[in-house]
């Protein structure tokens, strides 16, 4: 009678091994096999809350469409996930990504990594603009005093025009404003520190933040790469001899909110600190964030003696050693358009 017991006890036990043994195989295979979100034609973003855990989160993607079966997750992240946590974030959910896949992103913290782009010629404002408007930035500062921002960055100036690097930042999700200040004021100070020790000792400038003054003049007077050199050589040309600088974008950078579209010839009349066809030298600031190219052309001029440049209406200039050369380019290429 024992025997057959054991028997009987034996082929239930192997019963029940089989039955379980196919059960966790099949979960093992659906979990990292076959096991994949809905409806995901393109990458998506997803984003996870604090304290959030294994069994809700199988909820929300299966109210949100994008789980069809959030029972069978929860059962394999009891059995293959348990006691790994989840940490809070944004992060991309990718079609055909197996769910295995997916939750090794949640409990490393991949998380998705925006980007925000500052082009090069672009002004604080603008930057004010771009950070506050960006859904996943903490913008504690967009309406700041910019000298409050630069007390913050630690800096001897109290505005920010030109000492920010414009190039494209990547962050995480619930990145504060400042912080990315703070990169694009680091980088600028590496860059131009650099650039200046490199520099053409002719060029007359008495230190890196002049420089990066006339390197925003030259950023806002050109956009082609090949002539920079050459803008900043009629403008430390004039430097040199003691002639007003009269560049239109400082004007324009002057006028500020009040600029019109077109200058005037009462806006050239009007004395302001950024007006240089009415002052000598370099404006107090520089006009814009100028980008590396621009720097490295400041300090590193073309050789000429160019004095005068206006533009030939194709995005490039025309440059010209004399005024009488150059009234000529202007009635070429300007007043007979």
């Amino acid at each position: 009678m024992m025997k057959i017991v054991l028997r009987i006890g034996l082929v239930l036990a192997l019963f029940f091994a089989t039955i379980v043994g196919s059960a966790y195989g099949g979960l093992y295979w659906w979990f990292h096999h076959g096991g994949q979100l809905s409806n995901l034609e393109q990458p998506t973003l997803f984003e996870v809350p604090r304290g959030s855990h294994a069994r809700r989160l199988a909820i929300v993607l299966h109210e949100q469409g994008f789980l069809e079966q959030p029972q069978l997750l929860s059962w394999s992240l009891r059995v293959f996930h348990r006691g790994e946590t989840i940490q809070a974030g944004v992060y991309e959910l990718r079609p055909n990504e197996p769910l295995v896949d997916l939750w090794g992103r949640f409990n490393r913290g991949e998380q998705h990594l925006f980007s925000i782009t500052f082009v090069e010629g672009s002004e604080f404002r603008q930057w004010q603009e771009q950070l506050a408007d960006h859904p996943f930035v903490r913008s504690g500062l967009a309406a700041v005093e910019p000298a409050e921002l630069m007390e913050q960055l630690g800096s001897e100036f109290s505005h920010p025009e030109g000492l920010l690097f414009p190039d494209t930042y990547r962050f995480y999700a619930g990145t504060s404003d400042l912080q990315l200040y703070r990169q694009a004021y680091q980088r600028m100070q590496h860059v131009v520190t650099e650039l200046w020790s490199q520099r053409d000792r002719a060029v007359p400038l008495a230190d890196w933040y002049q420089a990066l003054i006339l390197a925003s003049i030259v950023e806002k007077e050109t956009g082609a790469e090949h002539e920079r050199d050459l803008v900043a050589s009629v403008f430390v040309n004039r430097l040199h001899t003691g002639m007003r600088l009269q560049s239109d974008p400082t004007i324009i950078y002057g006028l500020g909110e009040r600029y019109r579209g077109v200058i005037y010839r009462s806006d050239i009349r009007e004395h302001t600190p950024y007006n240089t066809y009415r002052i000598d030298g370099l404006p107090p600031t520089p006009i814009a964030m100028p980008g590396r190219a621009a720097i490295a052309a400041t300090l590193m001029p073309a050789t000429s003696d160019y004095y005068y440049f206006v533009s030939g209406n194709d995005g490039t200039h025309v440059f010209s050693r004399t005024l009488e050369e150059h009234n000529r380019a202007v009635n070429r290429y300007q007043r007979n358009r």
